[in-house]
């Protein structure tokens, strides 16, 4: 394994890009939960296509890091595993970038998470009043000219 400075201040460079595009990805899905409970759909299919734009640019720096790492032997170490490396290499702020990546990716995660059973309580309230409305009986009239709720069997009676 021959991990040298400049490997691993470029595996920094790129934990700050991804720090920051997971910083933009986290306004993203706040700015969705707005849309989510204001019921825009334009904005929420808007702010799924961005979210999808940056979480693919997360994947590309994920992969540049993998590939770099993997170059210079050391694909098998955690980012834990590195930052001492990086300490006793003069590479400052490897921790420092570790931690905020793993903050952020916990804050997604938890508005993520938020917009989810925003979307399920969405789909349950319309699944009941879906319920609600295809249970309503409409009223008919029975064969003896009076309004009955229960004989209606669709839109006009037969009987009347």
């Amino acid at each position: 394994m021959d991990v040298s400075a400049a490997v691993l201040g470029r595996v920094l460079d790129i934990l700050l890009a991804e720090e920051r595009e997971m910083a933009e990805l986290l306004a993203l899905a706040l700015e969705e939960q707005a849309a989510l409970v204001e019921s825009d759909f334009p904005a929420i299919a808007s702010v799924s296509e961005r979210m999808q734009s940056a979480a693919a640019r997360i994947e590309a720096f994920e992969a540049d890091r993998l590939n770099l790492l993997r170059t210079s032997g050391a694909d098998a170490l955690t980012l834990q595993e590195l930052a001492p490396l990086a300490d006793d290499l003069g590479i400052g702020g490897f921790a420092a970038a570790r931690l905020n990546l793993a903050s952020r990716a916990q804050a997604l995660r938890d508005a993520q998470e938020q917009n989810a059973r925003l979307l399920l309580n969405a789909m349950k309230l319309r699944d009941r009043w879906a319920n609600l409305l295809g249970g309503m009986v409409t009223p008919g009239y029975g064969s003896d000219g009076r309004r009955q709720a229960g004989a209606n069997r669709g839109t006009v009676s037969r009987s009347a």
